[in-house]
């Protein structure tokens, strides 16, 4: 594994310039962990430091939720509250070339870029929401680490500030989000609790908790290991192609579907025979019709509807068959399932239980189960800071079996899957 030379140049805190009003985590918030999430950006062209400084500052003005500070209020909930501290901002000089791109060996762990936190360490400390942390090296090129705090944001919410932080830093106008988390809230208590359990979110006796949190542990620690694989813009117009043909008055199954049903037939050896496949994937409630969330509502707003299939129909089915029942259940992805989901989540939050919920899909990992996240439409190569757009981006290695669909860097149509697996 390379190890980085680097010296610390700047640092210090950027702030928005007003506070915000303070804000209540949900329980889907708190459902989705006090945890650091890195994404990484590789630019060979490197990065205008105070131009982008410069934009963090105009686009923090617009998100100041994001300057604030995790607290507990007197009930014990946890809160934003509303302080304008900053977010931490780092400039390093590296020695060497840019070590970390596409076609480049891998720079191994990308803790080198940034500074961790555990989830203990985030409530009731100066621990900042977001951390920047920017490496210069000696060709030109240069990184961009954002490490984001996941009980305030999801996916969603941190790439759209990014599309706004460019933005700024072009001199366009910041579009900002919706920062409203009483949406969650009220959906949550006006919603009844469903009158069975629900199969996307568990509430396990505490013996059958630990047991599941700690097979989740010892796989993460000993047995997964992640890669990149890219299927290519061809293969994916090939399968189309051929599911076409096979049922031409039917719609053609997406890349992402058709990508799924590949990686499924890929690790199906390493799962228990005779077991139902599962696959675990993101639903974005935004876009949930009927729900009542702002399509631009910033927090977390993902829940995880699973597709089942049988381990015959994922060995004997072509990718193209296989990928057509990569669907999960109506059901799960209605407005009244949906709600259930966050009223169970309210409920846990305001018995400060939800420590005690477990997402079904994490539990189906533990056997055939396997994790999508299809992230391959979001414009993670459109983050242009002023100096053109990335080539390259990353993550660090997830604690399940999961892949990840990413656009190529080419936009061509084609897929990065970034998987993290072992065996079950």
């Amino acid at each position: 594994m390379l190890k980085l030379q680097s010296t610390l140049v700047e640092q210090t805190r950027v702030k928005a310039g007003r506070p915000s009003p303070r804000q209540t985590l949900t329980g889907i918030d708190i459902l989705h962990g006090h945890v650091g999430v890195p994404i990484l950006f590789v630019y060979p062209q490197g990065l205008d430091v105070e131009r982008l400084k410069h934009g963090l500052q105009e686009a923090l003005s617009h998100y100041p939720l994001i300057s604030c500070r995790l607290v507990k209020d007197a009930q014990g909930q946890v809160v934003c509250d509303g302080s304008d501290s900053g977010i931490d901002w780092r400039v390093f000089r590296c020695k060497g070339a840019l070590p970390i791109g596409e076609g480049r060996p891998p720079l191994g762990d990308i803790k080198q870029l940034y500074t961790p936190f555990m989830p203990w360490q985030l409530v009731g400390r100066d621990t900042p929401m977001l951390q920047i942390n920017v490496h210069l090296f000696e060709d030109g090129g240069a990184t961009l680490l954002v490490r984001l705090a996941h009980s305030q944001m999801d996916g969603s919410s941190v790439f759209g500030f990014m599309l706004d932080w460019s933005r700024a830093c072009r001199g366009l106008p910041v579009e900002g989000q919706t920062f409203d988390r009483d949406q969650m809230i009220r959906i949550g208590r006006d919603t009844a609790p469903p009158a069975q359990p629900l199969q996307m979110l568990h509430q396990p006796s505490l013996g059958r908790l630990a047991s599941v949190m700690t097979r989740l542990g010892w796989r993460a620690l000993f047995d997964i290991r992640k890669d990149v694989y890219r299927l290519p813009a061809a293969t994916i117009a090939h399968w189309q192609t051929q599911a076409r043909a096979a049922r031409p008055s039917e719609s053609v199954p997406n890349a992402g579907r058709l990508a799924s049903a590949y990686v499924m037939q890929a690790l199906d050896r390493l799962l228990p025979r005779g077991e139902d496949r599962r696959l675990g994937m993101v639903l974005d409630m935004r876009f949930v019709k009927g729900l009542g969330l702002s399509r631009d509502y910033f927090g977390n707003a993902l829940c995880y509807p699973e597709a089942r299939v049988s381990a015959a129909a994922v060995r004997e089915q072509p990718v193209t068959e296989l990928a057509r029942q990569l669907k999960p259940d109506p059901e799960q992805t209605s407005a009244l399932y949906v709600s259930q989901v966050i009223a169970v989540a309210e409920q846990a939050r305001q018995r400060k239980a939800v420590p005690r919920l477990v997402l079904g899909p994490a539990i189906s990992n533990l056997g055939a189960g396997l994790f999508l996240n299809n992230c391959s439409q979001l414009p993670l190569y459109e983050y242009d800071f002023g100096t053109g757009c990335p080539s390259w981006y990353d993550t660090f290695p997830m604690t399940i079996r999961m892949m990840t669909l990413m656009p190529t860097p080419a936009k061509d149509g084609g897929v990065d899957i970034h998987l993290c697996a072992g065996a079950a």
